[in-house]
């Protein structure tokens, strides 16, 4: 599925995907910036997820095994998107550096276990500031 480049097509088009289950999530997944920041696709930019003692763990990859941006998911709500629920995508662990930590993604499903449309979140000064849309797709 090709998904659009601009925020006003993908607002509409998040607003109305259904919440996935946060269990949903494992493997590997290609990240694409869809809006507003430069895609590091071309990078092999992947979101690794695993399940361990009950929750959903994660990191990012670049190239064959560059890691970075630790994670956990978690149930939530986003509150710029007319409080609808979400998966959240959170990077608040105390591994990361403190840039990272602020990372908090929104995500809703347009395919199960397949592909998942999600928005960039980043908190400066007590605010959440929206820095575009991304997709997950499932390595296969």
């Amino acid at each position: 599925m090709r998904l659009p480049k601009n925020n006003y097509e993908l607002n509409e088009i998040f607003r109305n995907l259904e919440t996935p289950n946060v269990f949903q999530f494992k493997g590997e997944y290609f990240v694409d910036m869809l809006t507003s920041l430069p895609s590091l696709r071309k990078f092999l930019h992947r979101k690794v997820f695993y399940h361990e003692k009950n929750r959903v763990l994660g990191y990012n990859v670049l190239l064959k095994n560059m890691i970075w941006g630790r994670f956990f998911l978690e149930e939530g709500i986003c509150k710029e998107m007319d409080s609808i629920k979400a998966v959240v995508i959170n990077y608040n662990k105390p591994e990361n550096s403190f840039i990272s930590n602020r990372i908090i993604d929104y995500v809703r499903c347009i395919k199960e276990n397949t592909l998942y449309l999600g928005r960039f979140n980043y908190l400066l000064r007590g605010k959440f500031f929206f820095l575009g849309y991304f997709s997950l797709l499932k390595v296969k």
